[in-house]
């Protein structure tokens, strides 16, 4: 997910939602793949990742999760 984020993927990103893939996978420091996405300045992939229920780090920790 993240690596897809990073490259701008949004048609893997489709296959990988599509197929049960977490929005909200984290990487070894917390960080989403919205957070990667966002960082990369992604937004067409950050959008698609936001409308399947994608948050970042920050929202998670927030949120308590």
């Amino acid at each position: 997910m993240h690596h897809a984020a990073a490259n701008n993927h949004t048609y893997i990103f489709k296959l990988l939602l599509a197929n049960g893939a977490g929005a909200n996978v984290t990487d070894d420091k917390g960080d989403t793949a919205l957070d990667w996405a966002k960082s990369w300045n992604r937004t067409e992939v950050a959008d698609l990742l936001s409308e399947h229920g994608g948050k970042t780090k920050k929202e998670l920790e927030t949120a308590g999760k």
